[in-house]
C-alpha cells in the first residue's frame, strides 16, 4: 500500500466497500481526510500498479481522488452526504506514482437550491498539477454525519 497519510479519517458512516475510501476494499486507494475550518486535505502516494504513462499516474485515478476529496470536503465542512453530479478535472501536469501528493477540497458555492459546488486541487511538491471543479449533490439521509 502506498498510502502516506495512515493518519486522517474515513467517512463517518459505513462506506459499502467503496474504491476509494473503504479500508474494506482491498483493492481501493484506502484515502483518508484530514477536515480543517474551510477544507479538508491529505496526502497521497499513488502506488505504481495505477500508472498511465510510465511513473505517471493514471489520470481516472487522479479523477478519482479528486471526486473523493470532494465528497469528503461536503460530508465534514457542509454537514451532507452528495453524490456527484459533475466533475471537470484539469489536468496542468503529470502526477508522479511513488511520491505524495498533497490534496486539498473545499465547498466554493452552496447557493445553488440543488447542488454545491466543489472545488480541488493536488500539489506535487510546490506545483499544482490538478484542480476539479464539481457539482455535488446533497442527500437526505437517515445517518447523521459530523
Amino acid at each position: 500500500m502506498s498510502r502516506d497519510d495512515t493518519e486522517g479519517v474515513g467517512f463517518p458512516f459505513d462506506d459499502g466497500g467503496c474504491f476509494g475510501c473503504s479500508s474494506s476494499n482491498p483493492d481501493g486507494l484506502h484515502l483518508r481526510f484530514h477536515p480543517e475550518e474551510k477544507q479538508v486535505r491529505g496526502t497521497y502516494s499513488v502506488p505504481d500498479r495505477f500508472h498511465g504513462a510510465p511513473g505517471i499516474a493514471h489520470g481516472g485515478i487522479i479523477a478519482t481522488i479528486l471526486d473523493e476529496y470532494s465528497c469528503a470536503a461536503a460530508v465534514f465542512l457542509g454537514g451532507k452526504r452528495v453524490v456527484t453530479g459533475e466533475l471537470s478535472v484539469r489536468y496542468e501536469g503529470p502526477c508522479p506514482v511513488e511520491k505524495p501528493l498533497e490534496i486539498r477540497a473545499w465547498i466554493s458555492d452552496e447557493s445553488h437550491p440543488k447542488y454545491w459546488v466543489v472545488d480541488a486541487e493536488i500539489r506535487s511538491g510546490s506545483e499544482r498539477v490538478v484542480r476539479s471543479s464539481g457539482k455535488f449533490f446533497p442527500q437526505d439521509v437517515e445517518q447523521p454525519v459530523p
